[in-house]
């Protein structure tokens, strides 16, 4: 009877892992598109309903054959800017050649910008140099502790810091003269520096890194956060932090930790609105 019972425990295990195989699939290929709007007076004129689509922590994945579902759900949101905010390459399994073609099909669609993350900092100094080489010869644009800005007129001002240096001088020094006037929207990789973001005066800041808390439950939100720990408080949507707003990114792929649960990879795409408008 025992050993019976036995049999029947380990029957039940295995139909149920079975099933839940499936379940994982979709969590973890299940691609989402989330849209928030930002709302400022310094959104007037060409700014308003300006479109950002923020690409973060795609980790070397592909969605489809050269990142076809991907690249086809980038371009159904219409971007007016992409935006991507680090680890676009996996440093526990590197495949730069994937990242650099991903990288010029994403640049075929919008102008396109990009900061470090903590995973391409782990690669040795001479591949980091050759993999922004390769960015810029794809099309895109490498921002590393650099300000750009972009339209006339009604424009924004586009701030790039990198991974090692958003707690530092450095990213004191790139917001020191900004022009209080004019939008000051800010790429950084890490959400839990939240509050030099806020002491550095940017208006938007979009960061991912925390991959939603992997494990997300209702009502709890994220499980774990790397930077935050256990019950994070950053992982997922806009948080206002006193006159900044921050946008994290549950980010696109997975690293050490291999399964995401009720958290679906995602797109992120930002509209930049005026304060009274609809």
């Amino acid at each position: 009877m025992k050993k019976q019972t036995s049999l029947a425990i380990a029957a039940a295990g295995t139909a149920l892992a079975a099933a839940s195989v499936p379940y994982f699939h979709h969590q973890n290929t299940a691609l989402t598109a989330s849209h928030y709007v930002f709302r400022s007076p310094k959104v007037k004129g060409a700014l308003e309903g300006f479109r950002i689509t923020q690409i973060s922590d795609l980790h070397n994945r592909a969605f489809g054959k050269d990142n076809c579902r991907l690249l086809a759900l980038t371009e159904a949101q219409l971007p007016d800017l992409l935006v991507i905010t680090g680890d676009l390459i996996d440093s526990y399994h590197p495949n730069p050649e994937r990242a650099m073609d991903t990288a010029r099909r994403l640049a075929m669609i919008a102008p396109c910008y990009y900061v470090t993350g903590n995973h391409e900092h782990r690669m040795s100094l001479e591949r980091q140099k050759a993999f922004y080489r390769g960015l810029e010869e794809a099309g895109v644009i490498v921002l590393r502790n650099e300000a750009v800005t972009l339209g006339m007129g009604e424009g924004f001002r586009l701030v790039g810091v990198d991974c090692n240096q958003a707690r530092t001088e450095v990213l004191r020094e790139l917001m020191a003269d900004r022009p209080e006037e004019e939008l000051n929207i800010l790429l950084s990789h890490k959400p839990h520096y939240a509050n030099y973001y806020q002491q550095s005066g940017a208006d938007l800041v979009l960061t991912g890194h925390a991959h939603g808390g992997q494990w997300r439950l209702p009502g709890l939100g994220g499980l774990y956060a790397p930077g935050q720990g256990p019950l994070p408080r950053y992982t997922a949507g806009m948080y206002r932090l006193g006159k900044t707003v921050m946008c994290v990114s549950r980010g696109l792929g997975n690293s050490s930790f291999p399964l995401r649960v009720e958290n679906k990879p995602e797109l992120v795409t930002v509209i930049l609105r005026g304060e009274n408008t609809l």
